[in-house]
Parts: C-alpha cells; structure tokens; sequence
C-alpha cells in the first residue's frame, strides 16, 4: 500500500513512546522535513520519487526495515517498531503542544491507558501524548443543599451520640474523578453552624471505610444484606472531634483507604455521648438523593463502627469531601 508524505516528525518531552499511531490526511507542507536513513528491505523496495518538498516512497513491502529516524530539531529520537505495510502513514506538520485538548471536535474529560490517567497535547489533527502525574486534592460534590437542624451529619448535635451510614457508588465516585488506585488520605465535611465549645469534644468520634460491590445509593454499609463487602477499614479510630469554627472539618485519616475502582465506598461514621446537653446545631451539606441510615440518643454510651444503623433518611447522604491522588 502506498506510504503517504512525511513532512514532519516530532516527539514532545522524553518519556518513552511505546506505541505510535498517526492517520493520513491532506495537509500544507512545511519548511521542516523528516530525514529517513538506513532503509534496507529483505522485498522489492520499489521505487522512490523525488518531490518537490518531500519523498514519496511507493510500495513498500511488509518485511521492509525502516531503519532509523532522525531528530528534526529539538525533537527526541525514538525508535518505530511494528509498522505494518497494511496501514498507511501519514504526518502532517509539527505538533506544538497547547492547552486546548481535543480529539477531533470533540473536547474529552478524561482518557484511560491500562488503567492508567493520560493528558495530552493538542495542535491540528495530531495528538502527542505524555503522561502526567493527578494532582492530589480534595474530590467532592459541589452541592451545597443544606441539612436541617434536626438531620443527621457529621457534626450534628441535636442527640447527643450518634452512627451515621451511607454509600457513594461507583459511578458518584467516577464523577468526582476518583479512580483504580486512587489513595484517599483524609476526608472533610463543611459546618456552618457549629455547636458552641460547652458541647465539644465528640468523644469516641470513629470513622469505618469499605469497598461494596454493587452498591447503590441506598445500599446501608452497616446491614449488607446479600450484598459483599472487601477492603473494611477503620480509617479513623476512636478520638475526641472538636469543631467549634464555621468551615471545613479536615481530619487526616490514620489508615489510607485506597480505591480499587469499580465498587462503592460505604461509610460509617460514629461517636459517644457528647458533654452538657443536646443542642440542634451542627448544619452542613447533603446529597439530594439516597438513603442515610442512622442510628442516634441522648443516652450514655458510645456507639462503634461495627454497630447497626436501622434508622434511615431520604435525600440526606453528607457531601464528603476525600482528599486523594
């Protein structure tokens, strides 16, 4: 099969290149040009035809070796293996890496390879492709619908102890851009109307993390069901919790939980009595869709992570923000 025009060739940073795909199209020549050297062919390596801005090299057989590529400039030389003669080549001008990442019209979120997160760089109809370490930051729902004064969650003091239960799935997750092998290092919660300091701490404030497959949003990570669960970790064991700032709550995890990418994440949030009194203070954001499952008194005690929640509330999962790579 014919091999179109090569004009121009040129690798952005110098990261190996393991594979190497380009399309053929109609193109404006430049200036710049890609200097072929060492060919040999085991085949008839046909003829090759002089141009007025670049070489045409016409039948090529499959058991030809394309020898080396020269650098053009500042590019990196790299090495072409597995070129088939089936497919034909075709280059177009120098890629410039930009900030505007498209593939054709269409402005991709995010790319996959092997798992693995790429970014790439975009100029015309070719693409350079490098990897790029994910910044690590906090994930989260941007919603901002706020709980009641009466509603569980995180920092609630309208009972004196409480455990809180609830799932984010899959695809929650996926949306937040937490993805296989994301380690999830601390999490945080917003109050805006925290209870004052005669309420504080929280003791026996305990945080429990597990992977659930096929969880739902309303799946209750406390009482599975015939649903399984992996990956069960206290992420934060028993302390005293003390927020009396409106703000974030950020609480740096003592066991990572790293996410395997497909199922969902279950929580389980629970803590002892609180010092003075109730007092219905302790607001902050929530999901408005599944199910938080509750359990809650102003008795004495301490309720654990490994306890059940049988109580359940629509609409009311906490935005939970996870900080991770």
């Amino acid at each position: 099969m014919p091999i179109s025009r090569v004009s121009a060739l040129g690798f952005y940073d110098t990261r190996t290149v393991t594979a190497l795909g380009f399309v053929d199209e109609t193109f404006v020549d430049t200036t710049t040009y890609v200097n072929l050297s060492g060919l040999s062919a085991t085949a008839n390596l046909g003829t090759v035809a002089s141009t007025t801005d670049s070489p045409l090299l016409p039948s090529v057989s499959a058991t030809i070796s394309l020898g080396t590529v020269t650098a053009v400039g500042g590019a990196t030389e790299v090495s072409v293996t597995g070129v088939s003669a089936t497919t034909a080549i075709g280059v177009a001008e120098l890629v410039t890496p930009m900030t505007n990442i498209k593939i054709g019209s269409t402005t991709p979120t995010e790319i996959h390879v092997g798992g693995t997160r790429i970014y790439k760089a975009y100029a015309g109809p070719n693409l350079v492709w490098y990897q790029s370490q994910r910044a690590t930051q906090y994930r989260q729902s941007t919603s901002t619908i706020t709980t009641s004064t009466t509603t569980p969650y995180p920092a609630n003091a309208y009972y004196r102890r409480y455990i809180l239960a609830f799932t984010y799935t899959a695809s929650e997750l996926a949306a937040l851009d937490i993805i296989n092998g994301s380690v999830i290092s601390k999490l945080r919660w917003y109050v805006f109307n925290p209870p004052p300091s005669d309420r504080s701490p929280f003791p026996n404030y305990a945080i429990r993390m597990m992977h659930i497959g096929s969880g739902t949003n309303t799946t209750n990570p406390t009482n599975l069901g015939g649903l399984s669960s992996s990956n069960v970790t206290d992420v934060k064991a028993q302390h005293n919790y003390t927020n009396t700032t409106v703000g974030y709550t950020e609480m740096t995890l003592d066991n990572n939980f790293t996410y395997n990418g497909t199922d969902a994440i279950g929580f389980i949030f629970a803590w002892g009595q609180i010092p003075t009194n109730w007092i219905s203070d302790g607001q902050g954001y929530r999901l408005s869709d599944g199910t938080l499952y509750y359990g809650r008194t102003d008795g004495v005690g301490t309720w654990l992570v490994t306890n059940t929640a049988s109580s359940s509330l629509v609409n009311n999962r906490p935005v939970i923000g996870m900080y991770s790579t």
